[in-house]
């Protein structure tokens, strides 16, 4: 299960964002955040995540962990390590089309070649997968160690350790339908050939992450991601439901929300939307 769980994370993380061309607001360089305020009897916790790190630059703040401390539930983006997370990551992953009928012999030997470069295997194995998968498994090679880190798994973990309730803001089923909407085949197969810039650009993005600058990150990834289609659905979409979802939750006691970073920035970001809403949403910078 931890295998899917992390295809399941690394493919929302590495591959969600964007932005509409709106003036965006400037905000503090800081990954957690206190929503308060509407009646709220005590505050939430609104924290950034980069899904997949690797251990050298993987870091929980002391700030992070006294408001986890106080939190009476931890809320994830969904829920992706509950026992039924392998059968439906596997069924919405499997094609109805296998990829060596539905991709031309071009983009076939294409994308072949460079499973066998970065992977070390062939692309014959998966054929009876949607591209999402390759996408996702060729997602983990970004990274310079052989075991990435996840921040929501460190933050469940802590959790079971707490005797935490963790809730979600949608269900993995919702993220999965949501992932094969989003991107096109061509879009897809364009992602896994810039493999060596998406690696330049997940560099350049640790290195954001680990200054705490969500703006930097949320601009980071408008030049990554520039499909309206995918922006919407990906983003906004997502954004806007959460903020539906989180009110609820934060009346019923102190929340730890662990969202994407990207999710927190821009117009249509978390943040923003929040405050919209009337909270009081406030960087933590100590």
């Amino acid at each position: 299960m931890k295998t899917i769980a992390l295809l399941a994370i690394v493919f929302v993380g590495l591959f969600a964002g964007g932005a509409s061309g709106q003036q965006q607001p400037q905000l503090e360089k800081s990954l957690l955040w206190k929503v308060t305020g509407k009646g709220l009897a005590q505050p939430s916790y609104l924290y950034g995540t980069i899904h997949m790190i690797c251990d050298a630059d993987f870091k929980i703040a002391p700030k992070t962990k006294n408001a986890f401390d106080q939190a009476s539930q931890l809320v994830l983006e969904a829920d992706l390590f509950n026992p039924s997370t392998p059968a439906l990551v596997k069924a919405a992953m499997t094609a109805d089309t296998p990829l060596n009928k539905k991709l031309s012999p071009t983009e076939y030997a294409i994308l072949d070649s460079l499973m066998q470069q970065k992977m070390g295997m062939p692309l014959k194995p998966f054929d009876n997968f949607k591209l999402t998968m390759v996408m996702a498994l060729m997602a983990q090679k970004l990274f310079s160690c052989a075991q990435p880190k996840s921040y929501e798994m460190t933050f469940n973990q802590m959790a079971t350790a707490k005797q935490l309730p963790v809730g979600a803001l949608e269900t993995v089923q919702e993220q999965l339908d949501m992932m094969n909407k989003a991107f096109s085949d061509e879009q897809i197969i364009t992602q896994v050939k810039g493999f060596d810039s998406a690696r330049i650009m997940m560099n350049e993005m640790v290195e954001n992450y680990k200054a705490e600058d969500v703006g930097a990150l949320y601009n980071r990834m408008v030049e990554e991601l520039t499909d309206k289609h995918t922006i919407q659905i990906m983003l906004e979409e997502r954004n806007h439901h959460w903020v539906t979802e989180m009110p609820e939750m934060m009346q019923k006691g102190s929340s730890f929300f662990a969202v994407g970073a990207g999710h927190l920035g821009g117009s249509t970001g978390i943040i923003t939307l929040l405050r919209n809403q009337g909270y009081t949403v406030t960087p933590i910078m100590n």
